[in-house]
């Protein structure tokens, strides 16, 4: 047996348990969630194969794109708000005065509570009865009456999109610090030499040099707005009606509530999956373009 040959048997010795566990834990799980969406099933009796049926009555499906287009609007929301508040945030606190330790870890201390916790908090801020919010908005003249924030079609999402930015605007500040301080210091001694101010600083040398941790916190954030669920369930459970439904709320509901369909749960829930792939894609495409620039 030649070296080259006893090198590549070797190789694929080291990679069969990582092979065999994404096998058992990715792959079969995978094929078994295409093939219950295939059926009708109530998730305890026999599955009755039906075929495409689940795909074709989901493209039909009014409540689907509802829920699509809240996802939408949740992404929207979210990922400016987080990209844009975490990246001011993270040049504010970049500087080494005193206090920053602390300032950051306030700002990061919500992305570690639960998602539970703050759903149960923020109901309470939100109360139109005893809410902190309402209070101070009725003392600062800004509004007459208590709003009933999480119980109006017209300010529901918009209220957990709050929240969601709320909460992970502190993961995305430390990814943007890190890629800050990434940035090599003979780039500003540069520009101080050739008498660049401080903004022309931040606009030719900090942005451009951010553009792929940029690029990763939007996809990140796009890839938790299409995978909320918690928040929602806590707070609103998609009401009211259907105004904060969302694509894996509804795919509980079909599975869990009433409906008690594990296949069309299951069927919306590779749709899901199709377009968190795409999103990925698109990732992928981009950071690849950007690489070759």
């Amino acid at each position: 047996m030649t070296r080259k040959l006893r090198n590549t048997w070797t190789a694929y010795l080291l990679l069969f348990p990582a092979l065999l566990l994404f096998l058992v834990f990715v792959l079969i799980p995978f094929a078994y969630e295409f093939w219950i969406s295939l059926h009708h099933w109530d998730g305890f009796g026999e599955m009755k194969y039906i075929g495409i049926d689940n795909y074709v009555a989901l493209l039909k499906d009014e409540q689907f794109y509802l829920a699509l287009k809240h996802n939408l609007l949740y992404a929207l929301g979210t990922v400016f708000g987080k990209v844009v508040l975490a990246l001011l945030i993270a040049l504010l606190l970049n500087g080494a005065f005193r206090g920053v330790v602390f300032f950051r870890t306030v700002f990061f201390m919500p992305a570690v509570m639960s998602f539970v916790a703050i759903g149960i908090l923020w109901q309470w801020i939100y109360n139109p009865s005893f809410g902190m919010l309402d209070a101070i908005l009725v003392q600062l003249g800004i509004i007459k009456t208590p709003i009933q924030w999480l119980g109006q079609t017209s300010t529901a999402l918009l209220s957990l999109i709050f929240v969601d930015i709320w909460r992970w605007t502190g993961y995305h500040m430390v990814l943007f610090l890190a890629g800050i301080q990434s940035i090599q210091k003979n780039l500003y001694e540069a520009a101080e030499v050739d008498g660049a101010s401080a903004m022309q600083k931040l606009f030719h040398i900090t942005l451009p040099q951010l553009k792929t941790i940029a690029l990763l916190n939007i996809v990140i954030s796009a890839m938790g707005a299409f995978n909320v669920f918690d928040i929602i369930y806590v707070m609103t459970d998609g009401g009211p009606y259907n105004s904060t439904n969302v694509l894996l709320t509804y795919m509980y509901k079909q599975t869990f509530g009433a409906s008690n369909n594990v296949g069309y749960g299951t069927t919306i829930a590779f749709a899901l999956f199709l377009i968190i792939l795409a999103i990925t894609f698109v990732q992928l495409r981009v950071s690849e373009r950007d690489q070759r620039a």
